[in-house]
């Protein structure tokens, strides 16, 4: 899910893929106990938020949502998706 359900991907340089995730309470509540800010970090996770917080765009990193399919979340998606110019955004619900 990470690695947008691929195996995990380098860029040239041999560094990780650099993205956001993005995720609500729940699943929030399923990866804290997982993985660790160093094994988010491992996977190219460089910033990693709640799904309602405030937050700027950043308009090229591709961003992993990691959410359940309410209408609040779906909704709250569709305005950020439409906000920003993404390079690609992954949905795991």
């Amino acid at each position: 899910m990470l690695n947008f359900n691929v195996p995990h991907i380098k860029n040239s340089t041999g560094e990780p893929v650099w993205k956001v995730l993005i995720y609500d309470r729940f699943g929030q509540d399923i990866i804290s106990p997982l993985l660790s800010v160093k094994e988010l970090r491992d996977m190219g996770i460089t910033l990693h938020l709640l799904l309602h917080s405030d937050r700027d765009p950043i308009p090229d990193v591709p961003a992993v949502y990691f959410v359940m399919p309410t209408e609040e979340n779906i909704d709250r998606m569709c305005q950020w998706v439409e906000s920003v110019t993404r390079v690609a955004a992954k949905v795991n619900i």
